[in-house]
């Protein structure tokens, strides 16, 4: 690494790797030259500086927060065919962060990285199916993608397909597959799944009552807190 680049001369990393990695690790002291680095790469056409500008730019990581301007990074990365940028793009459009919320815009963009096995957009894609207003709610294809995200170990996914068996919403109730994919959760450390467990054994919901079963969930659930601070 040349030392007249401004990154640490015992770095081995190429200049858009180091930014990329600065901006991961989040430290701050290096956000200024990293910002200058990733500006550069985009203005050569770099989907990635592009998508790490954005992802800067919404969270406000040694700028100011701007989703307007993040989504203007997102979008030219997606051009670039960056599957992080266009995640990103479909969650700000489902959620209504930064852009108009609009269900069609999302679909278009996490069809193509859930199809690709991120797990988070096939989760993304399931709220929109299983939330959607009359034209976008399909309780199927919703549950096929919470199945695909809870398989490659998404813990929302999984425990939303507990719930989802557990009381028969969009498929036929099945304590079993239930009881697979909380556990699936609370394993991941999902801390709901973990309450979920405990209650059900507690009280016999679907269940035997099994009060030291109980017991190991919500004493699960309390080293799940601890760990998180």
């Amino acid at each position: 690494m040349r030392e007249d680049s401004g990154i640490p001369f015992e770095s081995q990393m190429e200049p858009l790797e180091w930014a990329k990695f600065i901006i991961r690790t989040k430290s701050e002291k290096n956000y200024d030259l990293a910002f200058t680095i990733l500006t550069s790469c985009a203005n050569s056409g770099s989907s990635d500086a592009e998508f790490y500008l954005g992802l800067m730019c919404s969270r406000g990581q040694g700028v100011k927060k701007d989703l307007d301007a993040a989504r203007g990074w997102f979008e030219r990365a997606s051009e670039g065919g960056n599957l992080g940028a266009m995640y990103f793009l479909g969650k700000m459009y489902s959620k209504g962060y930064g852009a108009e919320k609009n269900a069609k815009k999302a679909i278009s963009y996490l069809g193509t990285p859930a199809l690709m096995g991120d797990p988070r957009a096939q989760y993304e894609l399931g709220l929109i199916y299983f939330d959607g207003d009359s034209e976008e709610k399909d309780l199927f294809t919703a549950v096929q993608w919470f199945t695909m995200s809870a398989e490659s170990g998404h813990s929302e996914a999984q425990f939303v397909l507990g719930q989802l068996y557990k009381t028969g919403y969009g498929v036929e109730r099945n304590t079993e597959k239930a009881l697979d994919w909380l556990t699936s959760a609370a394993m991941n450390k999902h801390r709901g799944a973990q309450i979920l467990l405990g209650n059900m054994y507690d009280t016999g919901d679907g269940v035997p009552v099994d009060k030291e079963e109980a017991d190991r969930w919500y004493s699960m659930r309390d080293d799940t807190v601890i760990s998180a601070l």
